[in-house]
């Protein structure tokens, strides 16, 4: 009896033993082992994440991802209905709130699973929404924006883990196992969850795809306006649509009525009428309104944009839709300060069948919601521009040895496109409409090919590029790139003065961003009354800060204001679209100036810039003047120089520079900025010497003064000198030895210089950038220098030169720079980076660097994807800048303006600067979604989005000083 007890008790223990272990949660099999190390990164992982003893160490921000070939394939297809689970450790340093797992099989197609992270410590996580191996809860998409269906299981090639691109915050994970387990009631309760909110959602975008037909789907002034049409091929049509505009600016002295209010918003105050905000009261004493813009437009409907049921083309006895509608969307301007934006749309029609040559058709849209009837289509390519063809705008020179068009189109949702190897081109004369040229387009880089970008083998076109060569033609005339069954470029000419016409634009925009003097007639007939000047109440204090403390540090310079007046400082360039800082380095742009004069003084004596002439000299050196004396004045009587005039932030909103409300500030006087100052003072002192011996005088006089000022105080603040400053010292030094012939001068210069080293790097980020420098000490008379250094100087710039020439050939747009590490932003994409490639021709004349000096204008001159030049007034059409004294009073953009341009947004995701217009504003109207956009061709304008639209006068010096070397050079 005891024994059967004692078996039934020990039967009862192991059933019940039995009975909690099946209820256990199993623990997660391992499907994915971290014994490989990533073979990719990208975004902000790029080169910060890595797999190290088993472990997916993961120290970045969320905007970044990276991956692992898997060889041989893995099958995964008996663990379909089970959950991926990652163990992950969460360390202190983390904010993120999600990772994400990728997987894909090896004909592309992807699943997704998002984890939410613990707040620290190590974990078992599931996915959120419980979704199983078999059934991702995010499918990847084709370039039509269409699901390729779910990953095939038994042949998994590829894992990748993921950040949420959510945010700019920290990670800081490891991933230890990548796993998966049977699901439990929590997983298959999240996941009925998640299906029913996918369906909720499915039913809430039906919901509003109705009301914006309802809502829009009525033709009106309101509606979107047909733009053009063209041609990528006999099989592809291509039109173009605008929605929405902008109106309202202006600026007009207020004038009270009943019932106006004043509603304040931190230092901006509006103006409420009749319930609205009407504008802003602006000026020191709120005398004046300057209007808030109105936008007026329907949204383009994008069910019917992208539906081919809704076009059709009829003609030469047959009637076709499109197999295929791709799109995209960019905006082009916005209205201030609602953002409401400006929309250009592009649609590709892929047709089943070829059109016929100079065949008419009939168009029509169906529901599209545009504005009067659809065109007649007529397919003759050698008679419509194509936005395929880009050419430079500027035109060339008859002698250039580099006449050179582009060819590509991304088709936005349809992705790359291929125009078939050596598609035929021809060129034509405007004129006459003979064929002057013909040639075979040759590709640059395929879509699957990786080109160099910023040190990085990236595709930043994500289409087939091909250049078109023509540099036979010689004739001065107009003329067009005609690609056969394709389209045309823009016009463009031939001519000896293109690139003087590229020079003064350029020069004009200077004129336009003065500061301290009225603009308008006969100079120009952009106007702008007397600005920052203390003779109209301009109040600027002198500060105690130095930029060698803290940097500029806007706030320091109100915080130490002594509260002395400082009347002399007015003057220079607005720093951008705004007007502060008016800063020292400004004087780059200066100094490009001067040296172009020194290289060619005979041909920039002749250039008549259309500005007042308050000496007998050139007008080139009369424009250099007005910034430099600026500086000039801002040098206190022991010699010492100033670094410039700020305020304590960005101008308040709505104001205009001759309005503008807020003090400004000067900074104390430091060696750094005593040294830049000198360098151009020197040089312009040499220069003007001929046509005004007094005024050389003054500012050879000046630059000593400042270069002996500064070295008697630079003992005390050496350690806050940095590697940037002393090249500023080096090139100082140089200048007055080449003008003064002091070998004191000669011995400070050679206490930093990189031609002291028998094979000189120039240009080495972080150490030393004395190109200038060594292109001053090749040129030195013989009885200066050493003979030895001025071969060194050559043979570096030289070295430059041959890199920057392999920089352009290693990208598909021949974009140029001997900085292989440069950025792709603030003026990358906008101004020829060849200074260097100019300056060697002009040392040795050989032909190759002059073809390298031309073939890098070619892309800021027109030659893009957006066929447009980036300088305001250049070309057939050029790109909106952000400047606050044409807009608020409602003017035409003044000619000259360079913006910064492109910017590699998703390669710098944790710049807010450059992401977050991108992040608020033209993700919501982008299409496709801006971060799948080529960054060659990724151009936004929203009119604020200053990473792109915004400039600093010097960073314009490529253009004044390699315009100026094409316009001149023999």
């Amino acid at each position: 009896m005891k024994t059967f007890a004692k078996f039934c008790l020990s039967f009862s223990t192991i059933g019940l033993a039995s009975l909690l272990i099946a209820n256990q949660p199993q623990a997660p099999t391992e499907i994915i082992r971290l014994d490989r190390p990533f073979l990719f990164s990208y975004s902000s992982w790029e080169n910060k994440v890595k797999i190290e003893g088993g472990r997916a160490i993961l120290r970045a921000t969320p905007r970044g991802g990276a991956g692992v070939n898997l060889q041989p394939p893995v099958d995964l297809s008996t663990h379909a209905d089970m959950v991926p689970t990652l163990r992950v450790s969460v360390g202190s340093g983390n904010r993120a709130a999600n990772l994400r797992l990728m997987l894909s099989d090896d004909a592309e197609r992807s699943g997704t699973w998002t984890f939410a992270l613990p707040k620290t410590g190590t974990a078992w996580i599931t996915p959120i929404d419980g979704s199983p191996l078999g059934d991702p809860s995010e499918l990847g998409k084709d370039a039509t924006g269409k699901s390729k269906g779910k990953p095939d299981l038994k042949r998994i090639f590829q894992y990748q883990l993921l950040g949420d691109w959510s945010s700019d915050e920290s990670l800081d994970v490891d991933v230890l196992t990548i796993g998966a387990k049977p699901p439990e009631a929590a997983e298959k309760q999240a996941r009925e969850k998640a299906k029913a909110a996918e369906a909720e959602a499915l039913r809430q975008a039906e919901a509003a795809k109705a009301e914006l037909r309802t809502k829009y789907g009525t033709i009106t002034s309101r509606s979107p306006r047909f733009i053009s049409y063209s041609f990528l091929g006999p099989k592809m049509l291509c039109l173009e649509f605008e929605s929405g505009k902008v109106s309202g600016a202006g600026l007009a002295k207020y004038v009270p009525q009943p019932g106006d209010q004043q509603q304040k918003d931190d230092k901006k105050v509006f103006l409420v009428r009749n319930g609205a905000r009407v504008g802003y009261l602006i000026g020191p004493k709120r005398d004046w309104l300057a209007n808030t813009e109105k936008f007026e437009g329907d949204p383009l409907i994008d069910e019917y944009a992208a539906d081919p049921q809704q076009f059709a083309l009829q003609g030469s006895g047959i009637e076709m839709r499109p197999v295929e509608v791709h799109r995209k969307t960019r905006p082009i301007n916005a209205a201030m300060p609602s953002y409401e934006m400006v929309l250009r749309h592009r649609v590709y029609l892929k047709l089943p069948s070829e059109l016929a040559k100079d065949a008419q058709y009939q168009l029509t849209w169906g529901k599209l919601n545009v504005q009067g009837s659809a065109p007649k289509i007529q397919y003759s390519p050698e008679k419509i521009q194509s936005p395929a063809v880009h050419v430079n705008q500027i035109g060339f020179r008859p002698s250039d040895p580099v006449k050179r068009a582009f060819l590509s189109e991304w088709l936005g949702t349809g992705g790359a496109l291929s125009f078939g190897d050596e598609p035929k081109f021809r060129v034509i004369d405007t004129t006459t409409g003979t064929t002057v040229a013909t040639g075979t387009a040759k590709y640059t880089k395929k879509a699957t090919e990786t080109e160099l970008i910023q040190n990085k083998q990236v595709n930043y076109s994500l289409t087939d590029v091909y250049r078109m060569d023509f540099p036979q033609l010689n004739k001065p005339g107009t003329y067009r790139v005609v690609v056969d069954g394709v389209g045309t470029s823009d016009h463009f000419p031939i001519g000896e003065d293109v690139w003087q016409k590229a020079f003064r634009t350029q020069m004009r925009g200077l004129f336009h961003n003065r500061s301290g003097m009225e603009l308008g007639p006969p100079y120009t007939t952009y106007k702008k009354p007397r600005d920052m000047h203390p003779a109209d109440g301009q109040v600027v204090y002198q500060s105690t800060h130095s930029v060698l403390d803290k940097n500029e540090a806007f706030a320091e310079l109100e915080k130490t204001s002594t509260g002395k007046l400082v009347p002399e400082a007015w003057g220079g360039y607005h720093d951008a679209g705004d007007w502060n800082p008016r800063r020292v380095t400004h004087l780059k742009v200066t100094m490009a100036q001067l040296e172009v004069f020194e290289l060619f003084p005979a041909f920039f004596a002749k250039q008549n810039l259309n500005i007042p002439k308050p000496t007998k000299a050139p007008d080139v050196l009369n424009e250099a003047l007005w910034e430099l004396d600026c500086f000039r004045r801002l040098q206190l009587p022991h010699g010492g120089v100033r670094f410039g005039i700020e305020t304590n932030g960005d101008p308040i909103e709505g104001e205009v520079s001759w309005l503008q409300s807020m003090p400004a500030y000067v900074y104390a006087a430091d060696p750094f900025s005593s040294w830049y100052y000198a360098s151009v003072a020197i040089r312009f002192s040499d220069l003007v010497k001929p046509y005004d011996s007094a005024l050389s005088t003054t500012y050879r006089q000046s630059a000593i003064r400042a270069m002996t000022w500064a070295e008697a105080n630079l003992a005390p603040v050496r350690s806050k000198i940095t590697w940037e400053m002393w090249d500023s010292r080096n090139l100082a030094a140089l200048l007055l030895y080449r003008s003064t012939k002091d070998e004191k001068w000669h011995k400070l210069f050679l206490e930093n210089s990189v031609l002291a080293k028998p094979e000189p790097k120039l240009f080495a980020y972080g150490t030393a950038i004395q190109t200038d420098a060594a292109f001053v000490y090749a040129r030195l008379p013989q009885a200066l220098g050493l003979a030895e250094l001025k071969a060194r100087a050559k043979a570096a710039i030289e070295a430059e030169a041959q890199t920057a020439l392999r920089y352009a050939e290693s990208n598909g747009w021949n974009l140029t720079t001997n900085d292989t590490g440069k950025p792709a932003f603030l003026g990358f994409y906008s101004s020829p980076n060849a200074i260097e490639v100019a300056r060697a021709h002009f040392l040795t004349g050989k032909p190759e660097y002059l073809a390298g000096t031309v073939q890098a204008c070619l892309f800021s001159g027109g030659a893009n994807p957006n066929n447009l030049t980036y300088t305001s007034g250049l070309g057939v059409r050029s790109a909106r800048p952000f400047k606050i004294d044409y807009r608020i009073p409602g003017q035409a953009i003044p000619e000259g303006i360079t913006i910064y341009g492109n910017c590699d947004y998703v390669g710098w995701p944790d710049n807010g600067f450059f992401t977050w217009p991108i992040q608020w504003h033209v993700s919501r109207v982008g299409v496709p979604s801006p971060y799948n956009w080529p960054i060659h061709e990724a151009l936004f304008e929203t009119y604020l989005y200053p990473a792109m639209e915004e400039y600093t006068v010097d960073a314009w010096a490529p253009n004044v000083y390699v315009w100026g070397y094409l316009a001149a050079r023999k």
